[in-house]
C-alpha cells in the first residue's frame, strides 16, 4: 500500500564540520581582531601616555636650563695681585680662549706685560655690561692698571658671573647648552660619519645599521659594533634603568618613536649634542658634549678644533676608557680613527687631517667643580619667601654675593682640617656617615654683611643639612667678646670710672646665686687685666664683668648685633651658654670689622623672572650698634688674642698680616669655634659632631687651622691694617698689672683706650714704683662695686691660684694649649 512512512533522510558529516570550521574560524577571527584592536589600542594608549611623559622631560631639560643662580660678577681692579686674584683661573673657568689676537667676547690674549680680554656681556640683575675690550697691564704679578680699548683709564672692569646652581632639577650649575648652528661643520658632520651616517634618512630605527652590526658581530663571534641609531642613544637618556632586557630595548625603541614624532631631525640631533653621557668628572656625570668641552679643552663647543672635536666623538663610544685625562694613549688612538672616517665623510680635508692627527692629545688642568651647594639651598629658600612671588621658577634669574674663589678656598680649608683632625686624632674618626665628624664655615664682607662664601657640611652627597646657617649650638668663648663691647662701651655699662681694657678683675672661684662658673683649667689668680682675661678667655671675670652689666643687657647687645635667637637673660650667657647660629655668631663680629656698623648677612642682591622683569632687589642696611671708637676697643684687643692669647698660635701657622678674632670651646669640649676677621673679610669656622660628644679639643686646636688657612688665601697681597678712629689713644700696657710698661715688663702690649680713659701710672709690677709721675692715678682701676650690687659669695675650696706651684704649671699649659 502506498501510504507507508518516508525513510530519514541521513546527515552530511562534511557539511557539518565544514560549518563548525566556519563557525570555529568565524570566532578566532573576532578572537584575532578582538586581541588585535585590543594590543592596538593599548599600545596606541602606552604610546600617547609615553608621548606626554617624554614631552614633559624634554621641557623639563630646558626649563632646568633656563633658570639659574649665579656669583657675584668677578673684578678686575688695580694693585690686585694676579694669582691671588685668581684672574686667569677666573678666564678658564669661564671657557675664555686664549687666541693670538682677541677679536670677539670669550676671548683673550696674553703678553708679558699685558693682558688683553674681551669681555663678554652681561646682566646683573638690572644692571648690563655690554661686551668690551679691555687691557690690563701688569708689574710683574700685580696688575698695575685697567684700560678701554681707547686706551682710557678705568676704575676697575667686571668679568660675568659664573652659574653656581639651578632653581629647577634636572641641571647641575655646571651644565651648558649650545644651539646646533652655533656649532662648526666638522663636529657635526663628523659626528654623524660616526655615530649615524643615514640619521637624517630613517625613522628613528636603522635596518640597515642593524644588518651591518649584526655580520660585523657574527664574524667577529662578539659584540664588537652597536646598531643604536642617535634617537636610540637620545632615548637612553630618558631612561632610569640601563640593564640589559627585552623590555628596556622596548621601551628604548619606543621611546625613540616618540622622539622622531615630537621634535625634528634637527631638534633631535641639537638635543643629543647637549645630552649625551661623556664620562665623569670627581664623581659628577659630564651630560653633553659642551660641558666636556669645557672640562677637557676650557672651550665652548663651538670653539674646539678637529682634534679635540675628534677626540669629544671618539668619547661617545666608551667615556671612562677613553678618557683623555686617564687613558690618554687609548684615547688617541680612537681620535685617529675618528678623524679618518671624518676625512673620508668629507667633514675635513687632507691638509686638516694630517694637522689633526700630529696633534698631541691636549687637555687642560682640571677646573675644580665650582660649586656651593649648601649656599644655593640657602639662596633657594630665600626665593621661596620673597613677598608677592607666584613661584613660577621657570626662567627665574638669582643674582648672588657668592665669591666663587673665596668659595673654593673656604671647601679647601675646611675639608683639609677635618682630613688633618681625623689623621692626628683617631679617636675623632668615625664610620657611620650620621656619625662623622662635621665642620661648617662662613664667610661676610666686612662693610656690607654680604655672604662670599658658606660650607655647610664636611659632604653635601652625605648631608645636606646647613650647619652654618641652621645648626644652634652654644657659642662658648666666641661670645665673650659681646659681653665686654658691652662693659667698654661708657654709653651701656653703668660704670664709674669707666671699664677699660687694663682695668682689673677678680679671678677667683665664686657663685653667683648659686652658679659657680670655672675656669677651663680650674687655675686662678687674685686678679686680672680685662685683656688678659680676653686672651687667656677666662670664664670666672667674665662672669663677674656680666654679672655687674646685668643678663639683659647682654642680650640685648647680641640681639643688636645681629643674633636673633631668643637668648635667656641668665648669666650663664656671659660664658655662651646659649645657642645661636654660625652665621649669626660670625655676623655679630662684622659689627666690631665695620667699626660699629650692623648690615644683616645676606645671600641676594637682586631677582629677575623669565620677562625680565626685577621681582627683587636687596636694599643696603646699616645700623649704627656702637661707637667706632668703642668697636676698636675690642677690635685691639683680639688683635691681641692673635699674638699673646689662645689664638697666639695663628703665628706658627703663617698669619702674618692684621687681623682679630677670638677662639670658642663649649663645655667639655664639645664644640670649637674660631671667629675672626681683617678690614675686608669676617669668617667663622666650627668643628663638632652633630650629635654633641667631645672633641678634646679646643677652638684653637680644631677650628683655628681652618680660619688661618682661608684667611691667608683671602687675604689681598698688601693687607690693610684696622684704621684708628677718632677718640682713641694708644698705650703700650703690662697685660698683668694693667700699668704702662717699663722696659723690665716681660710682656708689653699695645692697646687702645678712649681718650682720657688710658693708664698714667707705669706698672708697679716691674719697676713701676719709681717711675711714676707725680699725681698719678693707679697703675690700673679696679672695677668698683655699682651701686646696690652685692658681690658674688667666694668659694670656699678655691683651686690653687696662680702664685702656688700648681698654678704657675697650670698658666704654663694654658698658653701652650689654648682655647
Amino acid at each position: 500500500m502506498g501510504g507507508g512512512r518516508r525513510a530519514p533522510v541521513k546527515a552530511n558529516p562534511g557539511k557539518k564540520k565544514r560549518r563548525e570550521w566556519r563557525i570555529r574560524g568565524w570566532r578566532v577571527r573576532n578572537l584575532a581582531a578582538g586581541g588585535f584592536l585590543l594590543v592596538f589600542f593599548a599600545l596606541g594608549f602606552y604610546l600617547a601616555q609615553l608621548y606626554s611623559e617624554i614631552s614633559a622631560l624634554i621641557e623639563n631639560r630646558r626649563a632646568a636650563l633656563s633658570s639659574a643662580i649665579f656669583s657675584a660678577p668677578f673684578p678686575i681692579r688695580p694693585g690686585d695681585d694676579l694669582e691671588r686674584a685668581g684672574l686667569l683661573d677666573r678666564l678658564a673657568q669661564l671657557s675664555y680662549s686664549q687666541v693670538p689676537a682677541a677679536n670677539a667676547p670669550g676671548e683673550y690674549t696674553r703678553a708679558p706685560n699685558a693682558i688683553a680680554i674681551y669681555l663678554r656681556s652681561f646682566h646683573d640683575g638690572a644692571k648690563e655690561y655690554p661686551a668690551e675690550m679691555i687691557r690690563v697691564s701688569l708689574d710683574g704679578a700685580r696688575i698695575a692698571g685697567v684700560a678701554d680699548s681707547f686706551g682710557v683709564a678705568k676704575s676697575d672692569a667686571m668679568l660675568e658671573p659664573e652659574v653656581i646652581g639651578r632653581l629647577l632639577p634636572g641641571a647641575p650649575a655646571e651644565r651648558v647648552e649650545v644651539q646646533l648652528d652655533q656649532l662648526k661643520p666638522y663636529l657635526v658632520k663628523g659626528l654623524l660619519a660616526n655615530e649615524d651616517r643615514f640619521f637624517y634618512y630613517h625613522p628613528g630605527i636603522d635596518p640597515i645599521r642593524i644588518v651591518e652590526a649584526a655580520v660585523s658581530d657574527l664574524r667577529a663571534r662578539r659584540l664588537v659594533q652597536g646598531a643604536s641609531t642617535l634617537t636610540q642613544q637620545l632615548a637612553r637618556t630618558f631612561m632610569e634603568r640601563h640593564e640589559r632586557s627585552f623590555s628596556r630595548k622596548f621601551r628604548e625603541l619606543a621611546v625613540a618613536a616618540v622622539l622622531e614624532f615630537r621634535l625634528s631631525k634637527n631638534e633631535i640631533l641639537e638635543r643629543y649634542i647637549n645630552d649625551v653621557p661623556m664620562g665623569e668628572y670627581e664623581g659628577t656625570p659630564i651630560d653633553g658634549m659642551p660641558q666636556a668641552a669645557r672640562y677637557f679643552f676650557a672651550k665652548d663647543l663651538a670653539e674646539v678644533t678637529p682634534a679635540q672635536a675628534a677626540t669629544l666623538i671618539g668619547m661617545i663610544q666608551a667615556p671612562t676608557l677613553y678618557d683623555p685625562r686617564r687613558h690618554p694613549d687609548a684615547c688617541r688612538k680612537r681620535r685617529d680613527v675618528v678623524l679618518g672616517v671624518m676625512k673620508r665623510a668629507g667633514a675635513i680635508d687632507d691638509a686638516s687631517y694630517a694637522a689633526a692627527v700630529a696633534t698631541p692629545i691636549q687637555i687642560t688642568k682640571p677646573p675644580g667643580l665650582r660649586r656651593a651647594p649648601y649656599f644655593t639651598d640657602y639662596v633657594t629658600a630665600f626665593v621661596a619667601r620673597i613677598p608677592g612671588f607666584n613661584g613660577h621658577l621657570e626662567g627665574l634669574k638669582v643674582y648672588t654675593t657668592l665669591d666663587t674663589e673665596l668659595q673654593s678656598d673656604a671647601v679647601d680649608a675646611v675639608t683639609e682640617n677635618i682630613a688633618q683632625l681625623e689623621k692626628n686624632h683617631r679617636r675623632l674618626r668615625r664610620t657611620k656617615i650620621d656619625g662623622k665628624l662635621q665642620t661648617s664655615m662662613v664667610a661676610l664682607d666686612a662693610d656690607s654683611g654680604a655672604i662670599r662664601a658658606m660650607v655647610g657640611g664636611r659632604d653635601y652627597s652625605e648631608s645636606q643639612f646647613n650647619r652654618a646657617a641652621n645648626a644652634e649650638r652654644q657659642p662658648g668663648s666666641a661670645f665673650k667678646p659681646i659681653v665686654y663691647l658691652a662693659a667698654l662701651d661708657p654709653d651701656r655699662a653703668p660704670f664709674s670710672p669707666p671699664l677699660t681694657l687694663a682695668s682689673t678683675l677678680p679671678d677667683e672661684p665664686m657663685t653667683f646665686n648659686g652658679w659657680t662658673p670655672a675656669n677651663y683649667e680650674r687655675t686662678y689668680q687674685p686678679q686680672v687685666t680685662v685683656a688678659q682675661a680676653l686672651f687667656e678667655s677666662l670664664n670666672v671675670p667674665t662672669a663677674y664683668v656680666g654679672s655687674r652689666l646685668g643678663a639683659a643687657t647682654i642680650v640685648r647687645t647680641a640681639h643688636e648685633m645681629g643674633i636673633h635667637e631668643d637668648l635667656a637673660a641668665v648669666l650663664p650667657i656671659s660664658i655662651g651658654a646659649d645657642e645661636t647660629t654660625l652665621l649669626e655668631l660670625t655676623s655679630a663680629y662684622q659689627v666690631f670689622a665695620s667699626e660699629g656698623l650692623q648690615s644683616p648677612p645676606y645671600a641676594v642682591e637682586s631677582v629677575v623672572d623669565a620677562k625680565g622683569h626685577l621681582i627683587y632687589q636687596h636694599a643696603e642696611v646699616e645700623n649704627r650698634v656702637i661707637r667706632p671708637a668703642v668697636a676698636y676697643l675690642i677690635t685691639g684687643a683680639l688683635k691681641a688674642v692673635l699674638r699673646y692669647g689662645t689664638g697666639a698660635s695663628a703665628g706658627r701657622m703663617g698669619l702674618d698680616f692684621p687681623a682679630a678674632g677670638k677662639t670658642g670651646t663649649t663645655q667639655d669640649y664639645k664644640d670649637a669655634y674660631f671667629i675672626g676677621y681683617t678690614p675686608a673679610i669676617v669668617s667663622g669656622v666650627w668643628v663638632g659632631f652633630d650629635e654633641p660628644e667631645s672633641l678634646g679639643l679646643t677652638g684653637a686646636q680644631a677650628a683655628l687651622p681652618a680660619w688661618v688657612q682661608f684667611m691667608q688665601d683671602a687675604a689681598p697681597a698688601d693687607p690693610e691694617d684696622f684704621p684708628e678712629p677718632s677718640g682713641i689713644t694708644m698705650a703700650t700696657i703690662d697685660p698683668e698689672s694693667g700699668g704702662l710698661a717699663t722696659s723690665a715688663c716681660p710682656r708689653q702690649v699695645s692697646l687702645p683706650f678712649l681718650i682720657g680713659t688710658e693708664p698714667t701710672q707705669m706698672c708697679p709690677l716691674h719697676g713701676g714704683m719709681f717711675a711714676s709721675a707725680p699725681g698719678s692715678a693707679p697703675a690700673s682701676a679696679t672695677m668698683p662695686p655699682a651701686p646696690g650690687f652685692a658681690p658674688p659669695a667666694p668659694v670656699a675650696s678655691a683651686s690653687p691660684s696662680s702664685s702656688d706651684v700648681f698654678g704657675a704649671v697650670g698658666k704654663f699649659f694654658r698658653g701652650i694649649f689654648s682655647h
